[in-house]
């Protein structure tokens, strides 16, 4: 039996003469030479194509990337329970409960033959971006670190970043994110090779609730908001164009005065752009300059967050002009979050954040940060 999907099975007497061989999903390599040999589609077309459909042929090909997204939305709409897109295992629903129109299923090595045969091989992963982002706040956190992992061992930048990224928001709203960091040194004061003698020290993140609100355009208000209510503690905008960063987090106080709060850039690449006004203008709503000369505070800080300490001792913060400059508006670190391992996810949504307040996934054209700034205060 040739199958495509695990919602089919053989029966315990027929194993005897046969055997189930899975027909796993295309890697984006092998569709990017079928899109273009056959199809004729452009690279940018198969990149928007492959950000609805991921690893599924048959959504890949369908006449229009417009057309990807809506049989995406289907799917999306269809499934009532999401314990069964993070199962890893078989299953046999049947119906509007097409589970495998999501999760899609891949072998880890396809020079082995034994391993289309044997279902201990088989991967399960979700790996269409817009289903993922979709999908975040009902994903528990195992699941998002199982796409993060897999994707970033895949090759898809991407939807690694936006794994990562909902990842790190879901443990902060659940209260289990544990932040390490140290302070950003330019390379170029470095030798080649040479070793970080820095020190590495938590980032004592205060508990409490966390809120998804504000856009590039409308965000003064909600931060301000935010800012003076001691019962949230962490913040992300409504929206996928938001610049220079990802979250904000509030710290516990280190040197006896005012705590403050530290802003988030996440990032899985080698290298990222940083940007002082950005900076400038969150400092104008949480380090005015009534508030530094009152002198009781703490300045806030920037934090580039990585998936562990070799990506922040390797992170290269860009151009060095911003940084620079940035560094005069607050201190700059790069960071990591504590082992996955040591942290019990909880299931269902988000338990500190109502989940009403999410952006909706973005179509392909907005999926990425624009450069442009949000607008002056």
């Amino acid at each position: 039996m040739l199958t495509t999907s695990q919602q089919v099975d053989l029966k315990s007497q027929e194993r005897t003469d046969a055997y189930c061989c899975l027909l796993p999903c295309w890697s984006k390599k092998d569709l990017w030479s079928m899109g273009g040999l056959i199809y004729k589609f452009s690279t940018e077309d198969m990149e928007e194509r492959f950000y609805y459909s991921g690893g599924s042929m048959r959504e890949f090909t369908l006449a229009t990337s417009e057309d990807i997204r809506s049989s995406i939305d289907d799917a999306i709409s269809g499934v009532d329970d999401v314990s069964n897109l993070q199962a890893h295992k078989s299953s046999d629903l049947t119906g509007r409960s097409q589970v495998d129109r999501l999760r899609h299923i891949f072998v880890k090595d396809t020079n082995d033959a034994n391993q289309f045969t044997t279902r201990r091989y088989w991967e399960h992963v979700i790996d269409s971006e817009y289903a993922v982002l979709a999908l975040s706040v009902r994903l528990n956190s195992d699941a998002l670190f199982r796409i993060y992992t897999w994707s970033k061992s895949a090759g898809h930048g991407s939807l690694a970043e936006s794994a990562f990224e909902i990842y790190l928001h879901r443990l902060a709203a659940d209260n289990t994110l544990k932040l390490y960091m140290l302070e950003y040194d330019l390379p170029a004061r470095r030798k080649p090779n040479e070793p970080w003698h820095l020190e590495v020290k938590q980032a004592r993140v205060r508990n409490g609730g966390a809120i998804c609100c504000g856009t590039s355009s409308d965000y003064e208000s909600h931060l301000m908001n935010w800012r003076d209510d001691e019962k949230l503690t962490y913040w992300f905008p409504a929206c996928h164009d938001f610049p220079n960063i990802d979250s904000i987090v509030k710290l516990e106080s280190t040197s006896g005065m005012k705590s403050n709060v530290a802003y988030l850039q996440i990032t899985v690449d080698a290298d990222h752009e940083i940007n002082d006004k950005q900076l400038q203008k969150m400092n104008a709503i949480f380090f005015s300059d009534d508030v530094k000369e009152a002198g009781d505070t703490e300045p806030p800080i920037y934090i580039a967050v990585c998936p562990d300490l070799n990506s922040c001792k390797a992170l290269v913060l860009k151009p060095p002009p911003e940084v620079l400059a940035a560094r005069k508006m607050c201190r700059v670190f790069v960071g990591y979050y504590v082992d996955a391992a040591f942290i019990t996810a909880v299931d269902g949504p988000m338990s500190n954040m109502s989940v009403n307040a999410l952006p909706l996934p973005p179509p392909y054209n907005y999926r990425k940060r624009s450069q442009q700034e949000v607008s002056s205060l």
